[in-house]
């Protein structure tokens, strides 16, 4: 049994060994859209699933005067992660600031909401942009089995997402009325 952030981290290391350096990078993108995950909290996790069997590393030489150890799910970590890849995720409370910014907000000043609600709306459809070219980008949707199907799957929930998210914003600019 191992926590979300080490199953996270062997679906990155089941597309291919890394370093811990190179797995936080992989971590911050693409999967930084829907999971993330810092340094510290990487390389602990990194050496509890090593001490449960459930990933390896190899020392190779690095930059430096110290080596570099490359890091590979074992077999039961495969076969872990098989396994809890078909699990129904676990039960968590929601967690959205913008959300409770909204509960609270009829003690603000409208046009103060107004303000926050454009820059929230133009932070989504920066990001609804960039997902869009990263979509466009590719020549068809990956057959399911491949690495790059995951990938796809994950943008299609992150361009989902980015309209919802704008779809919202606007409606909240059009409640509060400031620019009639």
């Amino acid at each position: 049994m191992t926590s979300t952030l080490g199953y996270a981290i062997l679906a990155v290391l089941a597309r291919r060994p890394r370093s811990g350096y190179d797995l936080a990078a992989a971590m911050n993108r693409p999967m930084g859209y829907f999971w993330t995950a810092g340094h510290s909290q990487i390389h602990p996790e990194l050496q509890r699933l090593v001490a449960a069997g459930l990933a390896s590393f190899e020392q190779v030489p690095g930059p430096g005067p110290q080596g570099k150890k490359i890091y590979s799910p074992t077999a039961e970590g495969l076969a872990a992660l098989r396994r809890w890849v078909v699990e129904p995720p676990q039960s968590r409370p929601e967690r959205d600031e913008m959300v409770l910014k909204t509960y609270a907000s009829w003690v603000a000043d409208p046009a103060e909401l107004v303000r926050l609600f454009r820059e929230e709306l133009a932070a989504h459809e920066r990001r609804l942009s960039a997902y869009e070219k990263e979509r466009d980008a590719l020549p068809e949707v990956p057959a399911h089995g491949s690495q790059a199907f995951g990938s796809y799957a994950a943008l299609w929930c992150g361009i989902s997402y980015e309209r919802h998210r704008i779809a919202w914003c606007r409606w909240m600019i059009g409640q509060l009325g400031v620019d009639r």
